[in-house]
């Protein structure tokens, strides 16, 4: 199978998740006019999502590679003790990027809030 139908199939496992990001990009901009800044931080929260999509797909691809080509010389459980460091690292790398973006959408959530009777 080549790299090209690798990444598309990767891609159409992410189809759902993308389709509900584009559908909440597309009622963001929607919503521009009403309320600018909350659409502008959930616009870009959204492409976030989406870049992070993308750009981690080829990572998950291309690092592994680059690392563990130097561990061929290594013995069967200094390369395991390797593969678990760099996927553990590779992890906490994806999860910090996905946790900005939800970041930002949980920013979102609570701008231009007023207040209420009872807070003030």
């Amino acid at each position: 199978m080549s790299k090209l139908t690798q990444y598309f199939w990767t891609l159409a496992e992410q189809a759902p998740s993308l389709l509900a990001i584009l559908a909440c990009l597309v009622f963001a901009l929607s919503r521009w006019k009403r309320n600018s800044r909350v659409s502008l931080v959930v616009t870009l929260a959204l492409a976030l999502l989406i870049v992070h999509v993308i750009v981690f797909l080829f990572v998950y691809d291309l690092v592994p590679p680059i690392f563990l080509k130097g561990a061929l010389s290594q013995t069967f459980e200094q390369m395991q003790r390797t593969r678990t460091i760099l996927f553990l690292v590779l992890g906490l790398i994806y999860n910090s990027f996905l946790a900005v973006g939800f970041g930002l959408l949980l920013a979102a959530i609570f701008m231009q809030r007023s207040q209420t009777q009872s807070e003030s």
